[in-house]
């Protein structure tokens, strides 16, 4: 049986390698990289060129899903509250890893991946940060 992972793409450089350290492991990887009204938004109109992209630069197999609607919800009113400047916010972050999750769980996948350095921008909900 294959392994299998979902790997959440930004476009960003850390992403890519975390999927990459993952495959060359022999893990089966989809990447999987939302828009929203305030990232990834130009994806819009260029999703087919994008998952060509990924696949011919690499090697990854990915989806988009636009999640415009349902993120202004999410920012409209977080139950956690906002963070000063512009950060992501908590609640952000959780609707994004449960829709993540719906997908892995969906296609079978055994875990998500992500480019997270940990601890990079911890308490970014402060209002000081």
């Amino acid at each position: 049986m294959t392994v299998s992972a979902v790997s959440l793409l930004s476009g960003g450089l850390d992403s890519l390698l975390a999927t990459r350290l993952v495959q060359d492991q022999g893990v089966k990887v989809t990447g999987l990289q939302f828009i929203s009204p305030f990232f990834g938004s130009c994806l819009k109109w260029e999703a087919e060129e994008a998952v060509r992209r990924y696949k011919e630069h690499f090697e990854i197999d990915a989806k988009i899903i636009d999640l415009s609607e349902e993120y202004l919800g999410v920012v409209g009113s977080p139950d956690h509250g906002y963070g000063k400047n512009f950060n992501p916010c908590i609640d952000c972050k959780i609707f994004l890893f449960k829709k993540a999750l719906d997908y892995m769980r969906e296609s079978g996948a055994s875990f998500l991946i992500t480019g997270e350095v940990v601890g990079q921008r911890p308490m970014s909900q402060r209002r000081y940060t």
